[in-house]
Protein backbone atom coordinates (compact mmCIF):
# COMPACT_ATOMS: atom_id res chain seq x y z
CA UNK A 1 0.00 0.00 0.00
CA UNK A 2 1.34 3.43 -0.88
CA UNK A 3 0.47 5.87 1.89
CA UNK A 4 1.38 9.34 3.07
CA UNK A 5 0.60 9.77 6.76
CA UNK A 6 -0.64 13.19 7.89
CA UNK A 7 -1.17 12.28 11.56
CA UNK A 8 0.29 9.49 13.65
CA UNK A 9 -0.10 9.70 17.39
CA UNK A 10 -1.68 8.54 20.60
CA UNK A 11 -4.82 10.29 21.82
CA UNK A 12 -6.20 10.16 25.34
CA UNK A 13 -9.69 10.90 26.56
CA UNK A 14 -9.77 14.19 28.48
CA UNK A 15 -12.04 12.61 31.13
CA UNK A 16 -10.49 9.11 31.35
CA UNK A 17 -6.79 8.94 30.57
CA UNK A 18 -6.56 5.21 31.31
CA UNK A 19 -7.09 3.92 27.75
CA UNK A 20 -5.00 5.76 25.15
CA UNK A 21 -5.88 5.19 21.49
CA UNK A 22 -3.35 4.94 18.65
CA UNK A 23 -4.54 6.82 15.55
CA UNK A 24 -3.00 7.33 12.13
CA UNK A 25 -4.59 8.86 9.05
CA UNK A 26 -3.46 10.07 5.68
CA UNK A 27 -3.56 9.40 1.94
CA UNK A 28 -3.68 5.95 0.43
CA UNK A 29 -3.47 4.88 -3.20
CA UNK A 30 -4.06 1.22 -2.39
CA UNK A 31 -7.48 0.96 -4.02
CA UNK A 32 -7.49 1.23 -7.84
CA UNK A 33 -4.64 3.78 -7.64
CA UNK A 34 -7.07 6.42 -6.33
CA UNK A 35 -5.94 8.88 -3.67
CA UNK A 36 -8.24 8.19 -0.73
CA UNK A 37 -8.24 8.83 3.02
CA UNK A 38 -7.10 5.94 5.19
CA UNK A 39 -7.59 5.60 8.95
CA UNK A 40 -5.84 3.26 11.38
CA UNK A 41 -7.30 3.10 14.89
CA UNK A 42 -5.65 0.68 17.33
CA UNK A 43 -4.21 -1.35 14.42
CA UNK A 44 -7.57 -1.57 12.60
CA UNK A 45 -7.34 -0.13 9.05
CA UNK A 46 -10.02 1.48 6.94
CA UNK A 47 -9.82 3.09 3.49
CA UNK A 48 -12.69 5.52 2.85
CA UNK A 49 -14.32 5.87 -0.56
CA UNK A 50 -14.20 9.36 -2.08
CA UNK A 51 -17.73 10.37 -1.00
CA UNK A 52 -17.19 9.23 2.60
CA UNK A 53 -13.79 10.93 2.76
CA UNK A 54 -15.32 14.21 1.57
CA UNK A 55 -18.16 13.90 4.12
CA UNK A 56 -15.66 13.30 6.94
CA UNK A 57 -13.52 16.24 5.80
CA UNK A 58 -16.50 18.61 5.63
CA UNK A 59 -17.74 17.52 9.06
CA UNK A 60 -14.30 18.04 10.64
CA UNK A 61 -13.99 21.48 9.01
CA UNK A 62 -17.42 22.49 10.39
CA UNK A 63 -16.51 21.19 13.85
CA UNK A 64 -13.15 22.98 13.81
CA UNK A 65 -14.83 26.23 12.78
CA UNK A 66 -17.48 25.85 15.49
CA UNK A 67 -14.76 25.30 18.11
CA UNK A 68 -12.77 28.26 16.79
CA UNK A 69 -9.80 26.15 15.69
CA UNK A 70 -9.70 28.05 12.41
CA UNK A 71 -8.99 31.30 14.28
CA UNK A 72 -5.51 32.48 15.13
CA UNK A 73 -4.93 31.69 18.73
Amino acid sequence: MSTTPYFDGVLVDATDRSEPMEIEFGRSSDWQDENLIYLVVDDRSLILDDATGRTLYQAMMKLGAYLGYDQKG
